[in-house]
């Protein structure tokens, strides 16, 4: 008898996501006004945005929540040849802002960079749902090794957008599910290594992102005055204490902080709302992040374990590396915070991901000890 059941999707999930949601507008609305009526002599316009991009990013979580989760390891090879064609597609459209990042979609800008993110979930739990090869192979005989090379192609394409960031965030997401999967712990590390030559060419080729990483690494040892960006971002995240500074009363966002409302969204929230806000995030984001694992755990099969363990990696390696920057404990790089920075692209990977999970949700056993993983569950 197959213990999996249909049950109604994880309400503590859906509930956590909607008051993050809901943070994520009125910070944005803070920290976008002074911004939104000095460039558009309208202060809500990037609120008028963003709350237009929350009601796309829901319908993607509905329709997705819908859509039994078995059907994505049928339609992941297509999935990945439209993605991996627009993540190539992206060198051939011209710069914004200097990068090559965006493509034009039905008015907007999206970034194929984002998408990878979930297609790099998609991609290794189906691949990785039979569980890891045996030992005994040849080296080039051994799957892992093509399994990697598709997450290096990616990883490398997204890097020489450029958008270290994103590239980070696909690297560790797949790492992760390799050793979710069972793969070895000294056969992850051995390929890890392959890494250096590959970000080698990539500094080569992008030499600011060297000169970023030096700056980094010596302002980090005090051997130069911290960057612009983390100055205020750090002085914002000061003034917080632990009440903060008051709704709306920030300074940073006005005159100083860049990026504001997407990137450096965090450092704003710390200001206004100081460590009691921060906390509340927090507690939020821990229960999205429990849920999902919850979720990975109750999952009926291999594949809807490793799909939902993924996506909650992705949200969690995700916030680190944003929180990371922000506090300068990773070098400056432009990656929104889940759920509640500026950001369509994000946001919809995000909220289409959630969905996903929910979907899994539906599909669980009781517990664990029900779960009878088989070779190729699903």
């Amino acid at each position: 008898m197959n213990p999996t059941r249909s049950r109604q999707p994880d309400r503590i999930l859906l509930v956590s996501v909607g008051l993050l949601l809901l943070l994520g507008i009125a910070v944005i609305f803070s920290a976008s006004a002074f911004w939104s009526a000095d460039r558009h002599a309208d202060f809500a316009v990037y609120l008028k945005r963003h709350c237009a991009r929350v009601a796309i990013g829901l319908a993607l979580l509905v329709l997705a929540s819908k859509i039994d989760y078995h059907r994505y390891r049928e339609l992941t090879p297509y999935f990945v040849l439209v993605i991996f064609g627009l993540l190539v597609a992206v060198f051939f459209i011209p710069k914004t802002n200097g990068v090559h990042r965006t493509i034009p979609l039905w008015g907007q800008r999206f970034q194929p960079a984002e998408a990878m993110k979930l297609m790099t979930v998609f991609f290794m739990a189906a691949v990785l749902a039979k569980g890891p090869p045996p030992e005994n192979r040849s080296p080039w005989k051994d799957p892992l090794l093509y399994y990697f090379a598709y997450l290096m192609v990616s990883v490398f394409l997204i890097f020489m957008e450029p958008d270290m960031g994103t590239s980070m965030v696909v690297f560790f997401v797949g790492l992760t599910l390799f050793l979710i999967a069972g793969v070895r712990l000294a056969k992850v590390a051995r390929m890890t290594a392959c890494v250096i030559p590959l970000l080698a060419v990539g500094m080569v080729l992008k030499p600011y992102q060297w000169i970023r990483l030096k700056a980094f690494v010596q302002s980090a040892v005090g051997l130069k005055p911290l960057p612009y960006q983390i100055q205020h971002s750090l002085i914002a995240l000061s003034r917080g204490r632990l009440a903060g500074v008051g709704f709306g009363q920030g300074d940073e966002k006005n005159l100083y902080l860049p990026q504001p409302f997407s990137d450096f969204i965090l450092a704003t929230l710390g200001e206004e709302l100081g460590f009691i806000g921060m906390t509340v995030l927090l507690a939020l984001l821990f229960t999205v992040l429990w849920r999902g694992f919850r979720i990975a755990r109750r999952a009926g099969d291999q594949y809807g374990f490793l799909l939902a363990a993924g996506i909650t990696s992705m949200i969690l390696i995700n916030a680190l590396i944003n929180a990371g920057v922000v506090m300068h404990l990773l070098p400056t790089t432009g990656l929104p915070f889940p759920f509640i920075s500026y950001g369509g692209s994000s946001l919809f990977v995000t909220l289409g991901g959630i969905g996903v999970l929910l979907n899994v949700s539906k599909q669980t056993v009781p517990s664990l000890r029900d779960i009878s993983f088989e070779h190729g569950g699903g």
